[in-house]
């Protein structure tokens, strides 16, 4: 068996002297000591044991701190053909630090064989089958024999030839050996060795001594057997020199010894080992607890291991629970670790500590206490909403920790024609507009520990919305006040605008600033005091977004407006006729005076026939003073005969775009318009192809109110007589026309 915690000591040698009657013998014998520390490999039930096999040194064995009722089993060891080795068995009253430990050898066949380990006598000689004696086995305190504590006798060898078989050793008064012409040697006493044997011719044989027996009696025939070593060694047998009949006489047994005032309990066996001795410990360990540690088993169980070295058996009655409404069972024992098993616990944090008399067995890094934070909580679970181009939606289920048991059978969809999980991958398809509704039922998955989730149904609601927000530019509201304008115009729209998205506003020359006021999908710009002029507002594609991420509108929104100041025409002054009547100009058909759009004017007909025939002949003078009134920039200004509507004041700033909240661009410029030829008629129109040449943005809306006129000189009086007569109906056909558009516009 392998020991440990070695130690070394020196090896020495041990002469002795013992006198016994009235004879002296010297001897010698050599024994080695080294330092071999021992330790059991096993300790079952707490009871350890140590076992020591022959190896020819003395080996030192440290009683572990704490160990208690050491007990030995020590047996000696038998000679050559000889007798068996005895046995001590006892323990120690106190338990000691520690002891040396010597295993008695066999003895050998052969003549003048030597004899055992630890004290066997020689064989004689020269027949060649002669036995030794064997060695006695004892336990000591220190390295002298006077420091032996417990021996047991080893067995005498057997006398050569056809001699007699040695005499067992063990108890206190060992056993003879056996005679044949040469007589047995006597048994190791108490307090003697054992007396010589008597040999038939030849030497004589040596009695035992104190630690070490006698050696055998030599002869040309057979020679005896050695004595056994013990307390007190036994005798060697006598030699015999006659070849007839029996020869040699067997060496006497060791005896055995045990100090009284150390150990107790002893028992004596003779005769009982055969082959070398064997020395066997036994200790019960000091009892020491080297693992105390609980972990969950499931949402109802926790398991403590405790791990016990020694005899202690721990049970419920060790364990101190802080939950009471945990059950714990009686432990089960696994090698050297306790189970316990608590079942039925509500507490999350478990506390669990071991009761005093336990505490006090545990190793210096152990804790005397622990605490678990209990799984006792089901998953719970998050939709998270994910891009696919490949699906309406798809939603990963992500819950809180890992768990199985999730089927398709547990998602409730409405709203969505068909559902598809993989993985716990939600694809939702064909899904309408409007609200879809998600519904995980509650306690269908369960987690590592088995407990069910989630807790709750987890409920997902979302409103599908794929239609783009739109605007719309509405009717604006128009005041002329002395010959300026007051605006208001008005978008409506959905949702709201992106960030950095404005309305565009262009003029021929800002003559005015909005006051611009939001309000939830409306925004309103209000001008005071406006010029004539052209003028537009645009709101940019995609600039509005909805909370489902939909872009709109999907054009530009334009409104466009042209602001016509009406000037009134001054009354012409009659001239005198010429004394010699001029031939009259031909009549051509009457044409419509004035056109007025049907969406500004829908209860008058577009054409409005004057009730003045043209004259037919009409003095040159008047005619020219009407071709200057036409050609003047003069605006007959239109008045409506309700109040003004109250407009905040704005600063002029000319040639600039405005934008409040607004982006503005810079005001579109008109080119001066080329002399045209004059026409009789003044017109008012929303038709985009009248319109001035304007910036490439769409028209959404139109609104004119415009007196065109035109400068073209006569070249010679004569054209101009000819047409004087049309000219100047077309002035009062004009005239008449305005009459009935102011009449409508009070309306």
């Amino acid at each position: 068996m392998e020991n440990s915690l070695q130690e070394t000591a020196g090896s020495f040698s041990l002469c002795g002297m013992k006198l016994r009657s009235l004879l002296a013998l010297t001897f010698c014998s050599s024994i080695a000591f080294g330092a071999v520390p021992a330790q059991a490999e096993e300790c079952p039930d707490g009871i350890c044991e140590l076992v020591f096999e022959y190896t020819g040194n003395a080996e030192y064995f440290t009683v572990p701190d704490g160990a208690k009722n050491v007990s030995f089993e020590i047996s000696g060891a038998a000679g050559g053909r000889g007798g068996m080795g005895g046995r001590v068995t006892g323990e120690f009253i106190n338990s000691p630090t520690g002891f040396w430990v010597l295993v008695g050898g066999e003895g050998v066949i052969n003549a003048e064989a030597p004899g055992g380990y630890n004290g066997g006598g020689r064989a004689g000689g020269s027949r060649g089958n002669e036995g030794s004696g064997g060695g006695a086995s004892d336990i000591r305190s220190g390295t002298n024999l006077n420091d032996r504590i417990v021996v047991a006798g080893g067995g005498g060898g057997g006398g050569g030839y056809a001699g007699a078989a040695g005499g067992p050793g063990g108890n206190l008064v060992a056993e003879n050996g056996g005679s044949g012409q040469g007589s047995g040697g006597g048994g190791g006493r108490e307090s003697s060795g054992g007396s010589a044997g008597a040999s038939n011719g030849g030497s004589s044989a040596q009695p035992g001594g104190f630690g070490i027996g006698g050696t055998g009696g030599s002869s040309w025939n057979a020679g005896g057997g050695g004595g056994g070593g013990g307390w007190f060694g036994g005798g060697g047998g006598g030699a015999d020199d006659d070849s007839c009949c029996a020869d040699a006489g067997g060496g006497g047994g060791g005896s055995s010894y045990a100090n009284t005032s150390l150990v107790t309990n002893i028992n004596h066996q003779a005769g009982v080992q055969n082959a070398a001795g064997r020395v066997v410990i036994r200790y019960q360990a000091p009892s020491i607890i080297t693992l105390f540690a609980g972990t969950q088993l499931s949402n109802n169980e926790v398991s403590i291991n405790m791990e016990v070295e020694g005899s202690f058996s721990p049970d419920s009655t060790h364990l101190e629970i802080v939950d009471t409404a945990c059950i714990v069972s009686e432990p089960e024992l696994t090698g050297s670790t306790y189970v316990f098993q608590i079942q039925s616990c509500v507490d999350s944090p478990f506390q669990a500590a071991l009761a005093p008399e336990a505490a006090a067995l545990l190793v210096d890094d152990t804790s005397a206490s622990l605490q678990i934070e209990l799984d006792l909580i089901g998953p719970e679970y998050a939709f998270e909403q994910i891009i696919s181009a490949d699906h309406d939606y798809v939603f990963d289920l992500v819950g809180s920790e890992d768990n199985s048991g999730l089927s398709s059978d547990d998602i409730l969809v409405t709203g969505c024609d068909e559902t598809v999980l993989l993985n716990q991958r939600l694809s939702l398809n064909d899904c309408q507009e409007g609200d879809i509704t998600i519904t995980l039922a509650s306690n269908v998955v369960t987690d590592s520990m088995g407990n069910l989730g989630p807790s709750e149904p987890a409920v997902l609601e979302l409103s599908r919305d794929t239609i783009a927000p739109t605007a719309q530019w509405l009717e604006p509201e128009i005041t002329e006040i002395d010959g300026n304008f007051n605006l208001v115009i008005l978008l409506r729209h959905d949702d709201s605008l992106v960030e950095d998205a404005a309305v565009e506003f262009l003029a021929d020359e800002i003559s005015c600033l909005p006051m611009t006021t939001s309000a939830e999908g409306e925004i309103t710009f209000e001008y005071t005091g406006c010029a004539p002029g052209s003028m537009s507002w645009k709101l940019a594609a995609f600039s509005l977004i909805d909370s489902a991420g939909n872009s709109g509108p999907a054009i530009d929104k334009v409104l466009e407006l042209t602001l016509v100041a009406a000037v009134p025409i001054p009354e012409p002054t009659p001239e005198p006729m010429p004394a010699t009547p001029e031939p009259a100009l031909e009549v051509a058909p009457r044409q419509p005076a004035l056109q007025i759009p049907s969406q500004l004017a829908p209860g008058l007909p577009d054409d409005i026939q004057s009730p003045i025939e043209a004259p037919g002949f009409i003095d040159q003078e008047m005619v020219e003073e009407i071709l200057e009134f036409v050609e003047s920039a003069e605006v007959i200004p239109i008045e409506k005969e309700s109040p003004p509507k109250a407009v905040a004041t704005v600063p002029t700033r000319s040639s600039e775009a405005v934008s409040s909240p607004i982006a503005s661009k810079p005001p579109l410029v008109t080119p001066e318009p080329e002399p045209q030829e004059l026409e009789n008629e003044a017109t008012l129109t929303n038709d985009e192809e009248e319109l001035p040449d304007r910036a490439e943005t769409p028209a959404q809306s139109t609104y004119v109110a415009e007196l065109a006129s035109g400068d073209q000189k006569p070249a010679e009086p004569d054209s101009v007589a000819r047409i004087s007569p049309w000219l100047a109906g077309g002035a009062v056909a004009a005239v008449l026309a305005f009459t009935v558009y102011r009449k409508m516009m009070v309306r």
